[in-house]
């Protein structure tokens, strides 16, 4: 009897999801290599591909370096691991919006603030996710997001007979509204220690790409 061939697996990450989910406030896991935590979580699968969806960030007032961090970490994706990056739009504008006190008592008062907002990083996943399926280039989608926005898609990558598994980087308590699917996996911190990037990473030309200061331990 020959053997079973390993299912082909694309995995898909949203970025900023699995960020304020998993690794905001923790700065020794943010040097995560998304292609070795797929391979963990997954044993006995052939990765084809790894899609980190995100958005170039602005630097802000109290921090000078958040765009060069970003930009050093997506580099060193790319050069370790083949990730193919795919970036939205990361907008700021000034918006009005009620205060939590006034808004609770009824005596609404309003605030001035600078609104930030990711866009086009759900849409592109989804996008790719069902044009996956249709496709037939894979037999497992793995789906790093909580984003219950991806529902639609995850749910035809389903009916076109594709595996979806999905990991919810965030705690259960604090998303009431989830991303399902046939199958999931948890996560635990130890896992996303075990999967951090090398330091240096080597590029292809030789090239070393440091962790940046801010995000050792």
């Amino acid at each position: 009897m020959s053997q079973r061939p390993q299912p082909q697996t694309i995995v898909n990450v949203d970025g900023f999801n699995f960020y304020y989910g998993a690794l905001k406030g923790n700065p020794d896991l943010k040097w995560l290599d998304y292609r070795e935590l797929a391979v963990r979580l997954l044993r006995g699968h052939h990765v084809e591909a790894v899609k980190y969806f995100t958005a170039r960030v602005q630097d802000r007032r109290d921090d000078r370096g958040l765009a060069q961090r970003l930009g050093v970490y997506i580099r060193a994706l790319e050069e370790h691991s083949g990730v193919e990056v795919h970036l939205g739009q990361f907008k700021h504008r000034e918006k009005n919006l009620p205060l939590v006190r006034g808004y609770r008592s009824g005596k609404i008062k309003m605030a001035r603030v600078v609104h930030t907002e990711e866009k086009g990083s759900d849409v592109s996943l989804g996008a790719h996710l069902v044009r996956g399926a249709c496709h037939k280039n894979m037999d497992v989608a793995l789906v790093f997001s909580n984003d219950s926005d991806l529902q639609t898609p995850a749910t035809m990558a389903e009916g076109e007979g594709i595996a979806v598994v999905t990991v919810n980087p965030h705690k259960q308590s604090e998303q009431p509204r989830r991303l399902l699917s046939g199958d999931k996996r948890t996560l635990k911190r130890k896992l996303l220690e075990q999967c951090q990037l090398p330091d240096p990473v080597i590029g292809v030309k030789g090239s070393k790409i440091h962790r940046p200061k801010e995000w050792r331990a």
